[in-house]
């Protein structure tokens, strides 16, 4: 069977989130996983009015979709918003045994980890279990730094960060896109530690894609 990913989220606070707003948050959710389809195929599901869950066919981008998620979802935070708009993110990589008719009837061992991290969660907000005990013990100490990191963003270093990583623009065309000069982006990116979380993003790819070819 194929390794696969399953990314299982819901929205931080979400009580929080006037009314008027949900439907916004409904369509930046698709709008992000529309613009990601380039790291790898994936399909998401929404469940219960402010969870998701998407599987994702290349299980190495995983964390990078799922780090883009929430930078995209900060990003697009409404002004006056009594919460910053975030997501709980728990990852699992391993097989899936039965796809239903939709994400939510499907089973496999990817799912069930996945859910089992969002369960587990305590006060981070990015977790990720996958079905080899070696990769989750050397991902572990790396996984909470990149958690913290995002998690202490604010909507400017999460735009700037999505528009790079996400959308792949350079420094250039996201000065651009947000009228701001090229060395007020560079600032930006580099308060948001952009470097450090693509070169653990790499590592991720790297460790998840030798496991998954074994």
């Amino acid at each position: 069977m194929e390794i696969k990913a399953v990314i299982t989220g819901d929205i931080v606070r979400s009580e929080l989130i006037a009314l008027d707003k949900r439907d916004l948050l409904i369509q930046v959710l698709h709008q992000i996983v529309e613009n990601l389809q380039d790291k790898s195929p994936m399909r998401m599901e929404l469940f219960r009015g402010d969870s998701f869950q998407i599987v994702v066919d290349s299980p190495e981008m995983s964390l990078k979709i799922a780090s883009m998620m929430r930078a995209g979802l900060k990003s697009n935070t409404p002004k006056g918003s009594k919460t910053e708009w975030d997501a709980r993110i728990s990852i699992g990589i391993g097989t899936i045994d039965y796809r239903g008719d939709s994400i939510v009837t499907s089973d496999g061992e990817a799912f069930k980890l996945s859910g089992r991290g969002l369960d587990t969660m305590e006060k981070n907000r990015l977790a990720v279990n996958t079905c080899w005990q070696d990769v989750n013990e050397e991902l572990d100490a790396g996984l909470a730094f990149v958690d913290d990191l995002i998690t202490g963003w604010s909507v400017n270093q999460a735009n700037a960060v999505y528009l790079s990583v996400g959308r792949g623009l350079s420094q250039a065309n996201i000065a651009s896109a947000i009228a701001k000069s090229q060395q007020n982006v560079s600032k930006t990116l580099t308060s948001a530690k952009e470097s450090l979380l693509v070169r653990f993003s790499d590592r991720f790819e790297t460790i998840i894609k030798k496991h998954k070819e074994q």
